[in-house]
């Protein structure tokens, strides 16, 4: 229905849409800048990736100001069997017809995602400082006069770079054999996610809430991805310390690690790859309470976690 029809399409499109994401290893591997052209701020050229977070943000030539969608009550969301047209506007005017108009499209997409499922990411903060100091990535965030520290102990290749990097949540390589990464050359950068917010976490009592103490119902999935793009901000801000090659970024987890990796991937287009691995469980059988509503209920957005909370399957858009 509608809701799965936006999940369906946010990760269809968006990761396999824009960038050009689904070349597996051969994009973390490819020698430095054999991927990147293309890799321009202009809207006109499909790029492997972007140099910002969030290409509806960005300020070129021939954009156009994105529009909020429609997001209406969930009572009042249509039926749309089987999947939502990804290239459809929201508001029902017509479909995308050209690259330069996705930009556009995925900030209808990512909002609706947002609006229903996970809560809000929190848009890049000003005030973000980062240091590299024995192999370890130091990223402090600053809002509201409160400060939350990431830190990621990195493996580098030996050499001079720079090396293409894959984040794994967790450690390391997540959890997947380092040795296929380490042994291509590939630089590891671990995401501590219990830095940003717990895997049971307490809603509003978290590292982040000290952030944005209002977001007391954002989700750990929308909290999680702001924290991989602020270590990727990191990265950006010590390139001359810590040889990354920042236009072959990758992102790894397991289970609800690879549901993270999903979003993180899907919502910040300066990652060329996400590896979702084992992500979870699908529709419940027929009569059967939804089953996201126990594996969802400490990471999603209260609007769906309303809908899973009655157990029933009628009750889902």
């Amino acid at each position: 229905m509608r809701l799965k029809s936006i999940l369906f399409v946010l990760f269809v499109s968006i990761l396999s849409v824009a960038p050009l994401s689904a070349r597996m290893l051969l994009v973390l591997g490819e020698p430095n800048g054999s991927a990147s052209a293309g890799n321009d701020p202009d809207c006109n050229v499909p790029p492997l990736v972007y140099p910002v977070e969030n290409t509806a943000a960005l300020d070129c030539n021939d954009c156009n100001e994105c529009n909020v969608p429609p997001l209406p009550d969930i009572a009042d969301l249509p039926v749309i069997e089987p999947l939502t047209d990804p290239f459809a506007w929201s508001d029902g005017s017509g479909r995308v017809s050209d690259f330069n108009e996705w930009r556009c499209r995925r900030a209808e997409i990512k909002a609706e995602i947002e609006h229903y499922e996970i809560g809000p990411k929190p848009d890049r903060p000003n005030d973000i400082t980062a240091s590299y100091v024995n192999g370890t990535l130091t990223v402090n965030i600053t809002v509201n006069g409160q400060t939350l520290q990431l830190t990621s102990t990195v493996t580098l290749p030996d050499g001079d770079g720079p090396f293409p990097a894959l984040i794994g949540i967790g450690w390391g390589a997540g959890s997947l054999p380092t040795d296929i990464f380490t042994e291509r050359d590939i630089a590891l950068v671990p995401f501590n996610f219990g830095q940003v917010m717990a895997h049971q976490q307490t809603r509003g009592s978290e590292p982040i809430n000290r952030l944005y103490p209002e977001l007391t119902t954002m989700g750990a999935y929308s909290a999680w991805s702001w924290g991989i793009s602020r270590l990727i901000d990191g990265l950006e801000l010590v390139q001359d310390d810590l040889p990354i090659d920042l236009t072959h970024l990758g992102v790894t987890g397991c289970s609800f690690a690879g549901k993270m990796a999903l979003f993180a991937g899907a919502l910040d287009e300066r990652i060329a790859l996400t590896i979702a691995q084992e992500s979870g469980g699908g529709e419940p059988p027929p009569g059967a309470c939804p089953k996201p509503w126990a594996t969802w209920k400490p990471w999603a957005g209260p609007i769906i976690l309303g809908l899973w909370r009655t157990c029933s399957n009628s009750a889902m858009p």
